[in-house]
């Protein structure tokens, strides 16, 4: 029982240092922070008051611990000793008794890097406001913050399509989506000189959650069309709908390129997420800054490229946070997409899946990937390497397992 009660008195010793009071650095004795001036003691003897005063301490408060049967005393150090000169003072003097520098403890939660921007995830080099000018993409997804700073100067045309008698879903997921792609100054997007035709498909769900619906997708599709957009980004997804597949179908027949996000589902999943699934569309999956593959990415064989999307720094409504999902994956194919396609001039005249996928991997794969630029002004990165991983040889110019 001694030993267990001295193991207890410890872990007494270290939760207990979570009170407020001035911290003391870290240093090579001890990597931990702990505050200043501070000790704290656990059952001294019986003549320990009398002694005090030699060993420069006073109390500050005496707690009961009924629990382990315990009293802690937490100690003032009044002669400026650092607390470990005092504390080995203070063993030399009473080597039976348990004391500690008061440490502070943390949570242990990943620090946000808000310097792992879109352009920092795919080592796209820095670029004027002009970089993208003259290209035109669609985004459909949310709500979007068009009074957001990183949107300022950046050309918008927004409509929503939620369904009739609904209330709007406001949530951060449109605004980050669309920063990644547009996002000015410290934002870091990779195309902030484009031209951005936002559509919202989706609307608060008797839950409060946002649900986006078929109906609303179909719409905005149809004026994607007539926006004349290049390149369409959905960074959503859901079940298999014949009405949504024939507008994918459509929009696919006048060349316009489709980029979705493949679904967080994780690994092992057998779900497909569409509209990634079908086969007009350029399936995205997410991998980290190490180019490994997502923990909850999808890896089904309906993918086409992994790009970054794990703690890509973005702008959300009222400030920036981190975000991670194949949602935040597409939009950077979607940029490369667009930028690519600028630049072969390629014609938007009936452009099969497979033609536009093999393109851009083979631009992305190729070293002069670096030279391609977007608005004849910034560079677009060299995908073969850290920015873009391709999926296994199974990938061809062919049609995809349906």
């Amino acid at each position: 029982m001694p030993g267990f009660r001295a193991l207890l008195a410890v872990v007494v010793l270290g939760l207990l240092a979570f009170e407020a009071g001035a911290q003391t650095p870290a240093d090579e004795n001890d990597p931990h922070p702990h505050h200043g001036e501070e000790l704290l003691v656990l059952d001294p003897p019986a003549d320990y008051l009398q002694h005090l005063p030699d060993l420069g301490l006073e109390i500050l408060d005496v707690t009961d611990l009924p629990g382990i049967g315990s009293k802690l005393y937490h100690l003032r150090i009044l002669d400026g000793a650092h607390p470990f000169e005092a504390r080995d003072k203070h063993e030399t003097k009473f080597a039976n008794v348990l004391v500690d520098a008061h440490h502070h403890f943390e949570h242990h939660k990943a620090k946000v890097d808000k310097g792992y921007t879109p352009r920092a995830a795919t080592n796209w080099q820095k670029a004027p406001s002009s970089c993208g000018k003259g290209l035109r993409i669609g985004i459909v997804d949310n709500m979007l913050d068009q009074k957001h700073p990183a949107f300022k100067g950046v050309k918008i045309k927004h409509r929503s399509f939620h369904l009739k008698g609904q209330k709007l879903a406001r949530t951060s997921h449109g605004t980050a989506v669309t920063s990644i792609i547009v996002g000015r100054g410290g934002w870091h997007g990779l195309l902030p000189g484009a031209e951005i035709v936002h559509a919202n498909v989706f609307h608060r769900g008797k839950k409060g959650k946002a649900v986006g619906s078929a109906k609303s997708i179909v719409r905005a599709i149809d004026w994607m069309i007539h926006q004349k957009v290049s390149v369409i980004n959905f960074s959503i997804g859901g079940g298999k709908n014949k009405l949504v597949a024939k507008a994918i179908d459509h929009a696919a027949e006048l060349g316009t390129i489709m980029v979705a996000s493949s679904g967080n589902r994780g690994p092992f999943s057998k779900k497909k997420s569409y509209p990634g699934a079908y086969k007009p569309v350029i399936a995205v999956t997410a991998v980290d800054r190490f180019e490994r593959s997502a923990k909850f990415a999808t890896a089904l064989n309906y993918i086409d490229f992994a790009a970054p999307g794990v703690g890509i720094w973005t702008a959300v409504p009222g400030g920036g946070k981190a975000m991670s999902g194949t949602s935040f994956a597409a939009p950077v194919v979607t940029a490369y997409a667009a930028a690519a396609q600028k630049k072969s001039s390629a014609s938007r005249q009936r452009m099969p899946y497979g033609t536009i996928s093999a393109n851009i991997r083979r631009t992305a794969a190729s070293p002069a990937a670096t030279a391609i630029r977007a608005g004849g002004s910034c560079s677009c990165p060299r995908f073969a390497n850290q920015s873009l991983s391709f999926m296994p040889s199974w990938l061809s110019s062919k049609p995809r397992p349906s």
